[in-house]
This record gives C-alpha cells, structure tokens and sequence, in this order.
C-alpha cells in the first residue's frame, strides 16, 4: 500500500475540510427554510381561527340583538300578545318564552366572550409570529392590516392608539363600552327577577333561573379573566 505524503495529507484534510463546512451550511439553510415553512403554516392556522371566531362572534352578536329585541317586546306586549307562531310551532303561553329566551340570550353571550378571550390570546401570538415571518420593525402598521379584521378589536384599538382620542374621550368612551360590555350580565340579572315574579314555584321556573345565573357567573369570570 502506497503510503501518502504529507502534502497530499494536507490536501484531503483541507478537502474533507471545505466538504464539511459546506454540508454544515447546507444543513443550516435546509433547517432555516423548514423553519420558515413551519412558522408560515402557522400564521395560516392563526389566521383561519381569528378569522372564524370573527364570524361567529358577529352572527352570535345578531344572534344577541335578536333575542332581545324578541324578548322586551313580548314583555312590553305581554297583554296584548297571547299566542306567537315560528313557522310550525305555536306558542300560546308566551311566559315560556320569558324564561327560554334569557337562557338562549345569556348562553350566546357567555359564548362570545369565550371567543373574545380566545382571539386576545391569538392576536398576541399572530403579532409575534408576523414580525417574525416578515421582519417587521416595532414602528408599523402592516400588522394591523394583515390581521383579520375585528369591529370590536378595531374600536378599542382606534379608542387607546389615537391620540386625540384618548386625550379626550378615553373616559366617556372607556364607561360606554364597560356599560356595552356587562349591559348583558344585567339583563340576565333582569331575567331572572323577571322569571321569580311571573311564574309560580315550579322546577321548570327554578331551572330556568338556575341556568342563567350558571352562565352569568361564568360570563363574569371569563370577562375578568381577560389578559390583553
């Protein structure tokens, strides 16, 4: 066997020197760019779920209006109003509807909440991840513009960036969204007086009220335990 001097030892050890260093930067690129997938698959994931919890918070909104547009005018027209038909059904009792529509009412507002909660935790790591992907500096608002839009994030976000705003009607703006925000939880409160007052002792009545001072309560403990 031919023995190799040491120049040639040299030459192989530089070779296997510069092939090293070149698998080195492959592998470093290969693993950045799988990275850089990964982060885009999931911005994607988090755009897909704000932009879902977007939707249902908005039907549920309509949803909530609905219910209590439905609800004071039978309370107001209770007299009047003996009977209502919904497409097959007959209702002849509307007092029925008195303890069903708040359970309904309080049900879907503890919903959205929930889903505000989520989107709050979501928009925090679909910021993060954004600048990240698209190297973004603290000064701009191309996040803002990327992020599905929200008419309630919008609102508080115009209300406590826009300077003369919040110079001037922070307070008063402040005070009507926290009497928009927990208006609901008093008319759950409502409800159930209501429920107490025009129904004779039954389990019927007493579930009623039950249930929506269960998902009051927990609507309270969402809306407190909102981290922003």
């Amino acid at each position: 066997m031919k023995e190799l001097d040491p120049k040639q030892m040299e030459e192989i050890l530089e070779d296997i020197q510069s092939l090293s260093k070149d698998t080195i930067n492959s592998l470093n690129t290969d693993k950045g760019e799988v990275e850089h997938s990964n982060l885009i698959y999931y911005h994607t994931l988090l755009t897909e779920n704000l932009r879902s919890n977007n939707k249902q918070i908005t039907r549920n909104s309509y949803l909530l209006i609905i219910a209590l547009t439905l609800y004071f005018f039978i309370f107001f027209n209770k007299s009047s109003v003996s009977e209502i038909k919904v497409l097959f059904f007959e209702i002849k009792d509307t007092t029925l509807l008195l303890n069903f529509i708040p359970i309904v009412f309080s049900f879907v507002y503890l919903r959205n909440i929930t889903l505000w909660n989520n989107n709050i935790n979501l928009i925090s790591i679909f910021e993060a991840v954004s600048n990240k992907i698209f190297d973004l500096g603290l000064f701009t608002d191309t996040v803002n513009i990327i992020k599905p839009f929200s008419f309630l994030h919008h609102i508080i976000n115009y209300q406590y960036e826009n300077k003369k705003i919040k110079g001037i009607f922070k307070l008063p703006l402040s005070i009507s969204f926290f009497v928009l925000v927990f208006s609901p939880i008093v008319f759950n409160v409502f409800s159930i007086y209501i429920i107490s007052q025009y129904n004779s002792p039954s389990i019927l009545a007493y579930l009623c009220g039950v249930l929506i001072g269960v998902f009051t309560l927990v609507t309270i403990i969402q809306a407190f335990n909102t981290n922003k």
